[in-house]
């Protein structure tokens, strides 16, 4: 983690308005991928999550939402208290973390077993990555809704070969 990304990150979960602002425009500033080769500090996230998850709440600053659930995702923080996080990227087909988002809820299967009815649409998703990644996690299920079932059946016509040896793995359960 870079010094000046922490500090960026400080600004962004400090609850000052204008501390916030001046952070999300450094954040918009960084290349794509920059957090892929300079991740955000899992312990420093852990530590500020319930700032993040506030900061989503109140949504003070636009642009803060998409932020918050990107650094709470990449950490790969799955507690309840980011579940409602979740549950509105997955609502959200236009989330540009949904295959994060995704993997992080099959570290906690449990946790999100409700979920069936938001990852339908998801098996229609444009990219790939979002319908391998829902076949994924509901391979990871111990038991399945009718939802999560659905979800299964609408990807079985899925063309992409990963997304098939996922399904492959829901049957074989």
């Amino acid at each position: 983690m870079l010094k000046r990304d922490k500090d960026v990150f400080m600004a962004l979960v400090s609850g000052d308005n204008d501390q916030v602002r001046a952070a999300l425009l450094e954040l918009s500033a960084r290349e794509s991928g920059h957090f892929e080769d300079h991740p955000i500090s899992r312990k420093l996230v852990k530590e500020h999550l319930a700032q993040l998850v506030e900061l989503w709440h109140l949504n003070p600053v636009d642009g803060c939402r998409d932020w918050a659930l990107q650094f709470v995702a990449d950490s790969g923080l799955s507690e309840p208290a980011v579940k409602p996080l979740i549950l509105a990227a997955l609502a959200d087909p236009m989330c540009a973390f949904l295959p994060t988002v995704l993997y992080l809820m099959s570290t906690q299967p449990l946790l999100y077993e409700d979920v069936g009815s938001l990852l339908i649409p998801l098996t229609k998703h444009a990219d790939e990555q979002v319908r391998w990644r829902v076949a994924y996690f509901a391979a990871q299920l111990k038991s399945r809704s009718a939802d999560i079932r659905a979800a299964i059946d609408a990807l079985r016509s899925d063309p992409f070969d990963l997304t098939k040896i996922y399904v492959r793995q829901c049957d074989e359960a």
